[in-house]
């Protein structure tokens, strides 16, 4: 039961694709701001249970509206599934990036970092609402009187 050779970690020639973009891309600073961070990773944590997703969801759709320039269900759902994944409750900003990036090209750090921004509100809110969208609503309601 000897191996000669080498595996696929160990060949040049199969590098990770994904480490050399996150080490040559630039990203937006809102990613690095340290608040709760683990030791394993230079990005800021959201924490998703603690973040309302249905309140995030329609938010995501008008974004990705403006990117695209229609409503793409495809790029929506990759993007909440991001969010959602039940092994991964603390999503990478910048792989998130880097998965977007494909879809929604120039326009994709203007909305990660959008996005980044709600979810580090909405997780420090007890409810899990970003404070944009409850300050919103009550300017909306104003209004309506």
């Amino acid at each position: 039961g000897f191996f000669k050779g080498t595996s696929a970690d160990q060949d040049r020639r199969f590098s990770d694709k994904e480490l050399k973009l996150l080490k040559s891309m630039k990203f937006p600073p809102e990613f690095d701001k340290k608040v709760h961070p683990l030791p394993s990773s230079s990005c800021l944590i959201v924490d998703m249970r603690k973040v309302n997703i249905q309140v995030i969801r329609p938010w995501i759709v008008k974004k990705v509206i403006e990117c695209v320039g229609f409503e793409d269900e495809v790029v929506v759902e990759y993007a909440m599934g991001l969010l959602e994944d039940p092994d991964t409750p603390t999503p990478d900003p910048k792989k998130m990036q880097i998965n977007l990036t494909g879809f929604l090209t120039s326009q994709t750090t203007t909305f990660m970092t959008a996005l980044w921004k709600l979810l580090i509100e909405a997780q420090e809110s007890p409810a899990g609402v970003p404070q944009t969208f409850v300050e919103e609503k009550k300017a909306e309601m104003r209004r309506a009187r």
